[in-house]
């Protein structure tokens, strides 16, 4: 059953919650415009500007995404682990040493 005090994912689809996942993390979205759009459009993320990478070929520069900070909220309790998910892991953990 589903914990009533924690806050449904704010992504509508899984492909819309893992590109959230990934933004919420720090990391680029890795999703199709038109997913960028419609995340856009909705208010779940907002356009930061761009920010400058390196690799062996040069820098360069990629658009950059962030949550707004409700929407950033609502993901943090939807993807908080609770302290039965915790406990469940560091058994899991615990079995691997």
């Amino acid at each position: 059953m589903p914990d009533p005090d924690r806050m449904p994912h704010p992504g509508r689809t899984s492909a819309e919650r893992r590109a959230l996942d990934r933004i919420g993390c720090g990391e680029p979205p890795a999703c199709v415009q038109k997913m960028l759009r419609n995340l856009l459009d909705a208010g779940l993320i907002v356009d930061v500007g761009t920010e400058t990478r390196r690799n062996a070929l040069g820098s360069y520069r990629v658009p950059a995404y962030a949550m707004p900070i409700p929407v950033h909220i609502a993901w943090c309790s939807a993807v908080a682990a609770t302290d039965e998910e915790m406990e469940a892991f560091e058994r899991e953990l615990e079995g691997l040493r």
